[in-house]
This record gives structure tokens, C-alpha cells and sequence, in this order.
């Protein structure tokens, strides 16, 4: 099962998942009004599977990858991207439901 990183982490926004109309590779938009505290929150809070972090916020799903500097970017991923094992971790635990995931997929 995936387990909780103890280190110290810090979020830092990437504009790609910020902004939309970026040249070259776009990646999913974050919500307009994210606030950065929040999105810190969720990266403290999320699951450490391989060496990505995972996090649920209002029925939807989110993965971060860092850097060399320990510096994490996030960004909103459909469901059935979350590792099978933690989502149906997260059902049982009534942190996100069937609707979200199906909704969201």
C-alpha cells in the first residue's frame, strides 16, 4: 500500500497547468481559484505511490511530481490515473465516492 512521505515539501505552481494557451506540451488546468494554501495542504496530506504524490479535493483527483530540489508541481489527473489500490483505499475510507470517480474518470 502506498504510505505518507515524511519530508518537508513545498509547492510551486507550473504555469502550464495554470495558464492556458502555453507553447509547446500543455498539461490539465488547475482550478481558477485554487487557493496556494489549499493546494499545500493536499500535497502535506497526500500518498507517496512510486514517485508520484496523490491527493483527492471535492470528488476529484490530483498528482504531483518533484523536482530535484524537492519542489512538488501539481495538477488535476482523471481517476482512473490514481493507482487502483489507493482509490479503492480512499472509497472504503468515504474520502471520495463512486459518483466522483465515475463523474471525473
Amino acid at each position: 500500500m502506498a504510505c505518507r512521505g515524511d519530508e518537508t515539501m513545498i509547492y510551486k505552481g507550473n504555469p502550464k497547468h495554470k495558464e492556458p494557451w502555453q507553447h509547446g506540451r500543455k498539461g490539465a488546468l488547475c482550478p481558477k481559484e485554487f487557493p496556494v494554501k489549499i493546494v499545500q495542504e493536499l500535497l502535506e496530506g497526500s500518498v507517496l505511490v512510486g514517485k508520484k504524490r496523490y491527493a483527492a479535493h471535492e470528488g476529484l483527483a490530483y498528482c504531483a511530481q518533484g523536482d530535484a530540489n524537492d519542489i512538488w508541481h501539481g495538477y488535476p489527473i482523471g481517476w482512473s490515473e490514481v493507482p487502483e489500490q489507493l482509490r479503492n483505499y480512499w472509497k472504503q475510507q468515504d474520502l471520495v465516492t463512486r459518483k466522483q470517480i465515475r463523474d471525473n474518470w
